[in-house]
């Protein structure tokens, strides 16, 4: 008996040391767990819950990019720098060398923002340098001819520190041991991008400028509810590029009803005059005044007051997003974004001020060749027409003749490289849900610039 029990007291104190000596797996810090796969019912679909295809590029393209890297063991530089960079940090002890220094990457938060992070899970440096080539070797030195000292894949996202001689860029990151690395790129293999803070404020101040001088609203015809527009010239589209969809028609003069222009929906206009059937308005992108029938300006469920805002930067593709404290406006989060294509049978991200116009944790999408439904995009926040900033779309699996939610995906490697969507915004899907948790339509504006 006394035997058995040794026996046993053994065992367990053998599993107790196999628990406490097995090494934890950490996950990837870029990809959440997806949910149980579950079978989709077709039929259950709300019609206001589904739009037209989110993406000009299949997202299939994009999941295969991403788990490729993956299997390869890569991470992308600026997640890497993420597990050892603060909020803020600089890194400042790059050596120059002896090269002529051309320019120097230093933006920096300024200081009519605070800052005070509500989300932080993707860290990034304020000027970065995105990778255009499947493969950019970075030097220890500005030449060809120098050491190796690492290699960036194709949409990487590396720390600019400067610009020298020769049209080679400086960077610097850590390596998979936690050393720091400095090193030369040649400028053509990737493009510079920075975070605009200082036009974020121009374009927040500008509102805040407009809304204290005049009344305001904004375009309400969300898959024409509120009557199609005519059309232009027989065209869907104007000169300016935006759909007659979803949008009202602007003239400029009453008399000359064949010529015009469309505002979006979501646009927010500022009312000064009234005729039978018009409103007189303006609005901050568009240059001149405008009659835009009533039935199509709203002021219901209207923007209260302003206090958070979403700033999207098309050219740079990342976003910052903005709430007013006291009296300070305060930088919540930053990040990258991935926006619309612009040409034809593409639908570029609108530029421009929009009210956030509605919320849903998920909406559906449909194919552009079988009008199917396909997948569905998680924390939508709806701004303008049917784009949303949204998660990773999630694309549905066919198993056993079913269609099959394969469970939310939280990464792609190509978010905040170039547009690739149609009209939409996509977020990595954790910034996603936190902008859905935090915007409120009656005080929330999303704003689009160039």
């Amino acid at each position: 008996m006394k035997g058995n029990k040794l026996k046993l007291i053994i065992i367990l104190i053998s599993i107790m040391l196999l628990v406490s000596c097995t090494p934890e797996v950490s996950e990837e810090p870029n990809i959440n767990k997806n949910n149980s796969e579950e079978q989709i019912n077709s039929e259950t679909f709300d019609e206001n819950d589904i739009e037209p295809d989110i993406s000009h590029i299949s997202i299939g393209e994009d999941n295969k990019l991403t788990a490729n890297l993956k299997e390869q063991g890569h991470i992308d530089y600026f997640l890497r720098d993420n597990k050892l960079l603060k909020y803020g940090e600089k890194i400042t002890n790059f050596s120059a060398g002896n090269w002529n220094t051309k320019r120097t990457f230093q933006t920096l938060v300024p200081t009519v923002f605070n800052v005070s992070l509500m989300y932080n899970k993707y860290l990034m440096p304020y000027d970065y340098l995105l990778v255009t080539r499947e493969s950019a070797s970075i030097y220890e030195s500005p030449s060809l001819n120098s050491k190796i000292v690492g290699e960036g894949k194709m949409f990487d996202k590396i720390q600019l520190v400067n610009e020298v001689e020769n049209n080679w860029y400086g960077v610097s990151f850590y390596d998979s041991n936690g050393k720091l690395v400095q090193g030369f790129v040649p400028n053509s293999f990737g493009d510079v991008r920075t975070f605009r803070f200082e036009n974020m404020h121009n374009v927040i101040k500008r509102l805040e400028d407009e809304l204290a001088k005049n009344k305001h609203g904004y375009i309400s015809n969300y898959k024409d509810t509120n009557g199609s527009p005519p059309l232009l010239n027989g065209k869907g589209i104007d000169n300016y590029g935006v759909q007659a969809y979803q949008s009202a028609p602007a003239y400029s003069d009453l008399k000359d009803l064949n010529s015009f222009r469309y505002f979006p929906d979501g646009m927010m206009v500022f009312v000064l005059g009234e005729v039978k059937g018009y409103f007189k308005v303006k609005c901050i992108e568009y240059e001149g005044e405008y009659w835009v029938p009533k039935k199509y300006i709203s002021f219901d469920n209207n923007l209260d007051r302003f206090a958070k805002c979403v700033v999207i930067d098309t050219t740079n593709q990342n976003q910052v997003a903005f709430e007013k404290m006291g009296s300070k406006w305060t930088l919540v989060s930053y990040t990258l974004a991935t926006t619309g294509v612009k040409g034809k049978r593409k639908y570029e991200t609108p530029i421009g001020y929009f009210k956030v116009m509605d919320k849903k944790e998920r909406f559906y999408y449909v194919d552009d060749n079988t009008n199917e439904v396909t997948g569905y995009a998680p924390y939508g926040v709806r701004f303008t027409q049917g784009a949303y900033i949204h998660g990773v779309p999630v694309e549905f699996k066919t198993i056993n003749g079913k269609k099959t939610d394969p469970g939310i995906k939280e990464y792609l490697h190509t978010i905040g490289t170039v547009p690739r969507s149609h009209k939409c915004v996509r977020n990595f899907t954790s910034h996603a849900k936190f902008l859905y948790n935090w915007t409120d339509p009656n005080d929330t504006v999303v704003i689009v610039i160039k």
